[in-house]
């Protein structure tokens, strides 16, 4: 049968005679990376639209910083969050057509928030507007939290050195602020507005001792007040419990308890320690001895030593006065704050340090008894050793004596081992006592 072709139908023919339309949509190229990449902040609502970011001198390090300052609400400062450097994450910015000035994080809660040096695109009018999105590296956020203009105002009203000692004179609050406006040019300008006067002169009445000197007050500083001040605010934060973080740091380590079980069973000791934490509040032992059988004696944990309530709270009180310290309070009045903090009964550090200087004597224990367990293990080591040492060398002897034999036995003797001698009597049994006959 012949093989015919089919005749094009008519539609594929017109589209043969129809010119090719499909123009290939051209790729996209994206902007080369910048240098100084932007950065997304979290500003508080309601501010004024005064409101600016400004550089001022640490209080605790005279270390150049950025805050937020606005005329209404006073200062914050900046809290920077950041992912974990194993988990890669980035911010995907771009503009919000439901409302001005709200963002999308990625896992879609909204907040307010205003993202500096955007990568802008020209318009026909002039004007610049956010384009279509904006990817950074970084996924750092940084979050206005407020902060309290007292720590702005210490370094005027501190010693210079901790050498020095506090000024015990009154002076004027120009006199004050000229001293703070001398370290800091940026501050002198913004306290050309009345209001931010007006707030640290209401701040300085906290802290400060106070005299009427005619029309004009003046001012001291006042370490019990200051002192006061931070307490309460260590205490608002641990209202709540301090971060994890924190917890996991300074507090649980502090208070763990060494549990020792302490076991002796044919000349050998075998120690088992555990530790148990403070925020299960279990009940927690110490090693002491007790007596038991002769064939076995064993030293277990007995008394029981639980953490009080009051020794956790007043840890992390501490710990909270030291990131105060630390963060916000100029290094000159460290030792006299903690002089005070010291001497004063509200809040009493005592029994915490009692209870801290028993706990470090229990560790100091425990780590004598596993000192002597560790000795005692080694020495049971080297013995067992030795013993094996010899049984070997015993082998080895025994098997020199056997090969020295060996080669030692004759031709002949080597053959006759290889005779069948199952059925054979034995030489030793031609010389055996005949059984006397019976009568």
């Amino acid at each position: 049968m012949a093989i015919t072709r089919s005749k094009p139908s008519s539609k594929a023919s017109n589209n043969k005679s129809e010119p090719d339309t499909f123009t290939p949509t051209p790729a996209q190229i994206l902007p080369a990376s910048v240098s100084n990449p932007p950065k997304l902040f979290v500003l508080p609502k309601d501010t004024s639209t005064e409101a600016r970011i400004v550089t001022l001198n640490n209080p605790a390090n005279s270390n150049p910083s950025r805050y937020l300052f606005c005329p209404e609400k006073g200062f914050y400062e900046f809290t920077k969050i950041a992912a974990p450097k194993k988990t890669p994450r980035s911010w995907l910015i771009t503009s919000s057509q439901s409302r001005d000035g709200v963002f999308k994080t990625p896992d879609s809660e909204e907040c307010t928030a205003q993202e500096t040096d955007k990568r802008r695109t020209p318009t026909t009018d002039g004007e610049t507007t956010i384009s279509d999105g904006y990817i950074t590296s970084s996924p750092d956020l940084f979050v206005a939290t407020p902060l309290d203009i007292l720590f702005l105002i210490l370094p005027a009203l501190s010693p210079q050195s901790p050498k020095q000692a506090l000024n015990e004179h009154f002076l004027s609050m120009e006199d004050h602020l000229d001293v703070l406006t001398t370290a800091s040019r940026r501050l002198k300008h913004l306290l050309r507005d009345v209001r931010l006067e007006a707030m640290i002169s209401k701040r300085m009445e906290a802290f400060c001792d106070s005299v009427d000197a005619g029309d004009e007050k003046m001012y001291r500083l006042s370490v019990k007040k200051l002192l006061s001040i931070l307490v309460q605010k260590a205490e608002r934060m641990i209202k709540n419990g301090l971060p994890v973080s924190m917890e996991d740091k300074f507090i649980r380590p502090a208070l763990e308890v060494p549990v020792m079980s302490v076991k002796r069973e044919e000349s050998r000791i075998s120690i088992v320690s555990a530790t148990v934490s403070e925020s299960t509040e279990a009940q927690e032992t110490t090693a002491t001895p007790s007596s038991t059988s002769s064939d076995s004696q064993a030293t277990a944990a007995s008394p029981s030593l639980f953490t009080p309530p009051e020794i956790s709270h007043l840890l992390r009180l501490r710990t909270a006065l030291t990131y105060l310290f630390s963060s916000y309070i100029p290094a000159p009045l460290h030792k006299p704050l903690k002089d005070l903090l010291s001497s004063s009964n509200s809040p009493s550090f005592t029994p915490l340090d009692t209870h801290l200087a028993h706990l470090a004597k229990l560790r100091a224990e425990a780590t004598v008894l596993r000192s002597l367990s560790d000795n005692i293990s080694r020495k049971r080591g080297f013995e067992d050793e030795d013993e094996k040492a010899a049984e070997r060398e015993e082998k080895k002897l025994r098997k020199e004596e056997e090969d020295k034999k060996r080669k030692m036995e004759t031709r002949g003797a080597k053959m006759l081992k290889k005779v069948d001698t199952s059925g054979m009597k034995k030489l030793s049994a031609f010389f055996t006592r005949v059984p006397a006959k019976g009568k």
